[in-house]
């Protein structure tokens, strides 16, 4: 991939979906960057070990969701991606549902995109 181009995104944002709602460490891995960061509602960062670690030992489980893609946008080599995302889970067993807006920084390094940086919120109902 010489250039970013929304439908990149798409598939990139796809991917990445089926790879938390399955806890897909191994996909997951490939689209993290090393150096992530990502910021909770809670204000607490994550790094990607972090994030791989939640779902390796089943601290958070994606029992049902789905996503829709609101906004993409291109600035040179990096990709900026709002998401929406209506789930039902667990976070290290306390039951949690709603609808999540995810804020996603894509870079396109060496023709693969990586997330570089996150923030999520839950919206109100």
């Amino acid at each position: 991939m010489d250039k970013i181009t929304k439908e990149h995104v798409t598939d990139a944002e796809n991917q990445l979906f089926l790879a938390q709602l399955a806890s897909d460490v191994d996909a997951l891995d490939q689209l993290l960057h090393d150096d992530l960061i990502a910021v909770t509602p809670t204000g607490q960062t994550l790094t990607k070990e972090l994030d791989l670690n939640a779902h390796r030992s089943k601290a958070m489980i994606i029992e049902d969701a789905s996503i829709a893609i609101d906004d993409i946008r291109i600035i040179e080599n990096t990709a900026l991606s709002i998401v929406t995302m209506t789930a039902k889970g667990k976070v290290m067993g306390t039951p949690l549902e709603g609808k999540f807006r995810y804020f996603r920084v894509w870079k396109n390094l060496d023709g693969k995109l990586k997330v570089i940086g996150a923030s999520f919120m839950q919206l109100p109902e």
